[in-house]
């Protein structure tokens, strides 16, 4: 197996897009979840309350729980943008929950999710004008979204939400079970569930850790093997097996993709991986490995198992793999990696 590794100080130079400082929020709001939306824009829901601090505040003071939840709804959620004068305020909803999971439409309306409920609607889209312009549930337990390009919204879900009790009165026409039950669900536009074809030899999905919109389909990693799986209604799935265990993202562009992320030491992992054969089982072929600028919280008396700090971001959106962290956003195309690999001298 032809493999290069490279450090992190080489993993810059990879993309043609420099790594970008971002701007401070606008007065008064506090960012609490970024995503990469359409046309790869970074877009960040934040609150006019700083939560983390009131909740310490709250408990020191002996305050009722019921004050917390007070400073909640009247609390607000910010859509921003990242533009080139700065964080641009698009929307503001009411907050309803500090740990929303957003994404848009390519006509610029916004869906807001979620990611914990007690089998309450959890999901509102919003036009552009900030008009609600409907409600649904995806239920509870909710790791990542993602908007395709014909409209429809991917769904993955980590254990307590494939498992969990608050999904188990949650029915759709002619299934059995919880549309969560699966791990990764398709929906349209209005929240109507769309069935996916069976996942074969790949058996059941008890966590998803990875998953991204590309074109009109999703890709995903789930636990516990870890397959790449190529998902779209009414094709069958495509997929193939991998030894990288515990990715966080993964950005695909025609036959080779990023797999980022892992466990213990590999949660700095950057992998060049190729896609052999047709999706039918076949292995991945890892081409080449980097280590991504992850800051390190301590390093632990084995040095090659360096205890790293949880990115703000770490995510792919078609074919660009995007890391936010330490204030700094950093992204990679496919093509690009893999021509700085096909190029490399053979010294090395």
């Amino acid at each position: 197996m032809d493999v290069m590794t490279k450090p992190t100080a080489l993993v810059d130079a990879l993309s043609l897009l420099p790594p970008t400082p971002l701007p401070a929020l606008p007065a008064g709001w506090h960012p609490k979840r970024y995503a990469i939306t359409v046309g790869g824009k970074l877009a960040v829901a934040a609150c006019n309350i700083d939560i983390d601090a009131e909740r310490t505040r709250i408990l020191a003071a002996e305050d009722p729980p019921s004050r917390l939840q007070e400073l909640l709804n009247a609390g607000r959620t910010g859509l921003m943008v990242l533009g080139d004068a700065g964080w641009y305020l698009e929307l503001s909803i009411e907050l309803e929950t500090p740990h929303s999971l957003i994404d848009r439409f390519a006509d610029g309306r916004w869906l807001v999710v979620g990611g914990r409920t007690d089998a309450k609607s959890n999901a509102r889209v919003f036009g552009p004008d900030g008009t609600l312009l409907n409600r649904f549930l995806l239920g509870d337990g909710i790791q990542d979204i993602g908007i395709d390009s014909v409209g429809r919204i991917w769904v993955s879900w980590f254990d307590e939400g494939i498992a969990g009790p608050y999904n188990e009165k949650w029915r759709v026409a002619g299934e059995e079970r919880p549309p969560s039950s699966r791990g990764i669900g398709c929906f349209d536009a209005t929240g109507a569930f769309i069935p996916l074809p069976p996942i074969p030899e790949v058996g059941r999905i008890d966590d998803c850790y990875a998953l991204t919109v590309t074109g009109d389909e999703a890709w995903a990693c789930p636990y516990t093997e870890f397959p790449l799986l190529r998902l779209s209604p009414n094709q069958p799935v495509r997929w193939w097996t991998s030894e990288l265990a515990g990715p966080s993202a993964v950005a695909i562009d025609g036959s080779c993709a990023l797999v980022a992320g892992g466990y213990e030491e590999d949660a700095s992992r950057l992998a060049l991986v190729s896609l052999e054969g047709g999706g039918e089982g076949e292995s991945v072929r890892l081409l080449a490995r980097y280590d991504l600028p992850l800051r390190r919280r301590s390093t632990s008396a084995n040095a090659s198992k360096p205890d790293w700090d949880r990115p703000t971001l770490l995510a792919g959106r078609g074919d660009m793999l995007h890391l936010v962290d330490d204030g700094v956003w950093r992204r990679w195309r496919v093509s690009e990696v893999l021509a700085n690999h096909e190029h490399r001298p053979t010294c090395e």
